[in-house]
């Protein structure tokens, strides 16, 4: 039943109001990412230990999220900084990584989606 104001108009439904603003942001806050975080080097290097690096060899590393019906997160957003950590665990001893590509990509499946920051580039120790 529709209920109308003294001046004849419909009153609208407050209720509908409250879901939404509180729908909106939870929906907006559950698929944010550290897009664009990252470390301005992987190693600082002292003057104890200058020329002293190594190259071992090409590394990947990558952080990923999936997204349950695209909007619900299933574990932490993906970051820089743990694809980092990640290429450099593929060589014990690294020191640091040079000649660093990042990328980040979504891959949209049906009723999901994968967002992973993947990083390569050559391993030093």
């Amino acid at each position: 039943m529709i209920k109308f104001t003294e001046e004849g108009k419909p009153m609208r439904c407050p209720k509908m109001i409250y879901v939404l603003l509180i729908l909106f942001p939870l929906l907006t806050g559950c698929s944010t990412a550290k897009h664009g975080s990252f470390i301005t080097s992987t190693y600082i290097q002292n003057k104890d230990n200058q020329g002293n690096t190594e190259e071992i060899g090409p590394v990947k590393g990558s952080s990923c999220q999936t997204m349950m019906f695209y909007v619900l997160p299933m574990g932490p957003a993906p970051s820089t900084n743990e694809a980092i950590e990640s290429a450099k665990n593929q060589y014990p001893g690294t020191k640091y990584i040079s000649d660093i590509s990042i990328d980040d990509r979504v891959e949209w499946k049906i009723g999901y989606s994968i967002q992973c920051i993947t990083v390569e580039g050559i391993a030093h120790k």
